[in-house]
């Protein structure tokens, strides 16, 4: 779990043991803080990350190591907010589309 996003909605449906996702005993504010905290943390570098989305635009919003299609910074994509990431990719998505 390296994505932001994913840790989350993993803290939020699953922690502590016993909650599920139709009763979650953590707050989505507290579940994106520990989220935050787990991908603050040093991690392992994959070597040729790059190659990982050779179309860079299906690349998840919150993929928290580059290259990337649009403008926004890797602290951005690591922590947030990610809709106007998500915005500026489905333009560029459909400005591909259009071109081709």
């Amino acid at each position: 779990m390296a994505r932001l996003i994913t840790i989350a909605n993993f803290v939020h449906s699953n922690m502590p043991n016993g909650a599920n996702w139709s009763q979650p005993l953590v707050s989505q504010d507290d579940a994106w803080d520990a989220g935050a905290y787990v991908v603050s943390q040093p991690r392992p570098r994959k070597a040729d990350l790059a190659a990982d989305f050779p179309d860079r635009l299906t690349k998840p919003a919150d993929a928290p190591y580059g290259p990337y299609a649009d403008g926004f910074s890797e602290t951005q994509h690591k922590y947030g907010p990610f809709g106007p990431i998500e915005t500026e990719d489905r333009r560029l998505r459909a400005e591909q589309s259009k071109s081709k």
